[in-house]
């Protein structure tokens, strides 16, 4: 008998008076915690934990002893248990899509699906935070941010104007955007030129509900339509510097730009701007990337 099984039981009387308590005398055809641990793959400090939490009971506690004892059937639970939490499900949600598997297996795969889709978005967050750990590494011994001061020309550009959850939503409006290229009878892919950009319209930095416009310069004729329109942007002095690689450091641009135009006594009268020179649109390898960051100014 395992030491986790020994406590199990609890206190248990001894000397001649004893009488044997063993699996197969009280519990017939139920599994002792050890075996079932065993089988099951789980360790008897979880499965208590299971109990504890109403995942997975035991099928028989005896009232003398407390000795828990588990049926074979339940070892497939067990098994759904297990999978669960190594797929990342935490016990709340394996509490909810236990039932399913018997009830609803439909509503289960939506569920799961779900999860994966979840998974999934942590998975990028993951690949996020490794590429910035990396930029941190490199911008140890780095060099810091270039400022100078530029005009833009005007341009005549087809922009997508919309509020989006956050900034990592941009790629939704690119993506609306080569939904239209698809269609040769929405524009006329030469008539495109390489100026490409996003514009950002709030005041400040949000966490959600941003107010941006991806556009591309464009020489033909375009009739507004799903949410797309022409837009003449207007030649202005900027102060700008590069940022090369992903998105999640770029910070370091705009705080650049921000003492720049602190230090030079100049005011910001325009939303900032980026300039896509090489963008996720060319390659999808982040260490590529140049983005030109833009402030008008005064």
């Amino acid at each position: 008998m395992t030491r986790d099984e020994q406590r199990d039981e609890g206190a248990r009387p001894v000397g001649p008076l004893a009488v044997p308590t063993s699996p197969a005398r009280i519990g017939g055809a139920l599994l002792s915690i050890g075996d079932f641990s065993r089988y099951s793959r789980i360790s008897v400090r979880m499965l208590r934990h299971y109990d504890e939490r109403g995942l997975l009971a035991p099928a028989e506690v005896d009232p003398f002893t407390g000795y828990r004892r588990y049926a074979p059937e339940q070892l497939r639970t067990a098994g759904r248990i297990r999978s669960l939490r190594d797929a990342g499900c935490g016990i709340p949600l394996i509490a909810e899509l236990l039932p399913l598997f018997q009830e609803s297996p439909e509503t289960l795969h939506e569920r799961l699906e779900a999860h994966v889709v979840g998974l999934d978005e942590a998975v990028e967050q993951l690949a996020a935070q490794r590429r910035l750990t990396r930029s941190l590494i490199a911008g140890i011994d780095g060099a810091e941010p270039v400022v100078g001061e530029r005009t833009f020309s005007a341009a005549r550009v087809l922009a997508l104007h919309r509020t989006v959850a956050c900034y990592p939503a941009e790629g939704e409006l690119w993506s609306d955007l080569r939904d239209l290229l698809a269609s040769p009878a929405e524009v006329d892919p030469s008539m495109f030129g390489d100026l490409i950009g996003a514009t950002y319209f709030d005041a400040e930095y949000r966490d959600d509900d941003v107010e941006m416009a991806i556009w591309r310069d464009y020489r033909g004729p375009f009739t507004p339509r799903h949410g797309f329109e022409i837009v003449d942007l207007p030649s202005r002095r900027v102060a700008w510097t590069t940022h090369r690689g992903g998105f999640e450091s770029i910070g370091r641009a705009t705080e650049a730009l921000g003492e720049w135009v602190a230090q030079h006594g100049r005011t910001q009268i325009g939303p900032v701007f980026n300039l896509y020179v090489v963008g996720p649109g060319r390659t999808d390898d982040p260490d590529q990337w140049v983005t030109e960051v833009n402030i008008p100014i005064a």
